[in-house]
């Protein structure tokens, strides 16, 4: 019963890696290969949160080019008019008459800020490197989500090289089944052997269908972060790697020293301090007097609804002779503002004190980060040249098993046992491959180096 069992299972899984293969052919054919770089430049054009910094930097500049204007001398005009009911004295008729009067009235008027203690030019100035800052945050958004892209291409690619792995081992298991089956047939082998390479061969179908559905995950988790509408459409494209080198990097200091220069969060902290400095100048502004002039024109008109007597005047006549014009300045000298000016000083001076710990901060994470993806690389270094020898032992191992069950001096229980050993080596080289090239890739993205494969 458990032969039977054994066999339809082997013929279902087959015929499901048939149809699935013929399938995956089908749909490569319609599936777009992205690159890692088409890959990164497309989420830096449509992802959501670069398009939101990008809106905040677009903000800044607004910022920015307000507080230059600013310092321009302002101008407004301005008309009003009225009509007032009620009685007046009307000397013509010595005695009050109820009269409609209406009135007219335009000025104009000219401001100009000559000192404020330097607040405006230093507004310009913090508004200046904010508009910065917003520049590098904008910049380390994109490297996030380029090493998010590079971390998940690379998982592709791996899943990829498992998929052929078991594959490769999947038609070899057949191939042993087909021989072992025709040794049975000669009466060299017993029907147990058989089954047993069989059910192996059952076994590996079933991991060639997980691996396809690791692969079609991973693509799947690679279109999601790049926002795609359509990614059962997606694929990459498969580079060529070039052989891993010796691990030979700079010490972490030294690229600590590189990353220092060219790390955007180190730069938008900065930025961030220089316009918290800005911020207490501008408080300490408040404690100096302020000086604006000012020029403006004035002119009115008055006359009557009904006018018996003709003793309205044109309304060209009454602008003329009402017409006001000055000139003024105003110094003002603050005395006492319930020690406001004080207290935002005291403010503004805890601001820089926040904005140095945070850039103080930022540069313990980066020298953490590169500490840890420096000890990483290493370690993946290691694993990478151990899962080498690993695999060379468990495959001279397998072929020496798979000879001697050729000619039955093994049973089919220490073979399949050889074949697990060299296919769980094998899977372990490829993610110990994988690690490497991204722990790696990572070292040279804190040096400046742009992520390519």
């Amino acid at each position: 019963m458990k032969s039977i069992i054994a066999i339809a299972t082997f013929c279902l899984l087959a015929i499901n890696i048939q149809a699935q293969d013929s399938l995956k052919v089908e749909w490569q054919g319609q599936k777009k290969q992205w690159s890692l770089l088409e890959c990164i430049n497309y989420a830096h054009t449509n992802n959501i949160t670069i398009q939101r910094q990008t809106v905040n930097t677009q903000y800044q500049e607004n910022l920015l080019k307000q507080s230059k204007l600013d310092r321009l001398p302002d101008l407004n005009a301005s008309t009003d008019g009225s009509l007032s009911f009620g009685y007046t004295w009307v000397q013509q008729e010595a005695q009050n008459v109820d009269q409609t009067i209406q009135s007219l009235g335009i000025s104009a008027n000219s401001n100009i800020n000559v000192f404020s203690g330097l607040t405006a030019s230093n507004t310009i100035k913090r508004n200046k490197v904010n508009l910065l800052a917003a520049i590098e945050d904008m910049e380390k958004t994109k490297n996030d989500i380029g090493l998010q892209i590079t971390g998940h291409y690379l998982q592709i690619l791996f899943d990829k090289e498992l998929l052929n792995v078991a594959e490769e081992q999947y038609e070899t298991s057949k191939l042993q089944a087909e021989r072992t089956k025709k040794l049975v047939d000669a009466g060299s082998q017993a029907m147990g052997s058989y089954l047993e390479i069989k059910s192996q061969a059952a076994k590996e179908a079933l991991n060639v269908t997980q691996q396809q559905n690791a692969l079609g995950i991973s693509l799947l988790d690679l279109a999601q972060l790049l926002d795609l509408e359509r990614p059962i459409e997606f694929d990459i494209l498969s580079p060529e790697l070039p052989e891993l080198s010796a691990f030979t990097p700079e010490p972490p200091a030294d690229i600590y020293s590189m990353a220092l220069e060219i790390m955007p969060e180190i730069k938008s902290a900065t930025y961030n301090t220089e316009s918290a400095e800005y911020d207490l100048k501008i408080a300490k502004g408040n404690y100096y007097p302020t000086l604006g002039v000012g020029a403006g024109m004035s002119t009115n008109a008055n006359w009557l609804a009904d006018d018996p007597y003709d003793s309205n005047r044109s309304l060209d006549e009454q602008f003329k002779t009402n017409r006001n014009t000055y000139v003024g300045a105003r110094l003002s000298i603050p005395i006492f503002n319930r020690l406001q000016a004080r207290n935002n000083v005291a403010n503004a001076k805890l601001g820089v004190m926040d904005a140095q710990y945070l850039l103080k901060q930022e540069k313990l994470n980066l020298r953490k980060k590169i500490q840890q993806a420096y000890g990483n690389a290493v370690a993946s270094y290691n694993k990478y040249l151990s899962s080498q020898e690993a695999v060379n032992s468990f495959a001279e191992s397998f072929r020496y098993t798979e000879k001697k069950f050729n000619v039955g001096l093994v049973n089919s229980v220490d073979y399949n046992v050889a074949k697990t050993d060299y296919t769980r080596a094998q899977s372990d080289l490829l993610q110990a491959k994988y690690e490497y090239i991204l722990r790696t890739k990572i070292l040279d993205f804190y040096k400046g180096i742009p992520i390519e494969l």
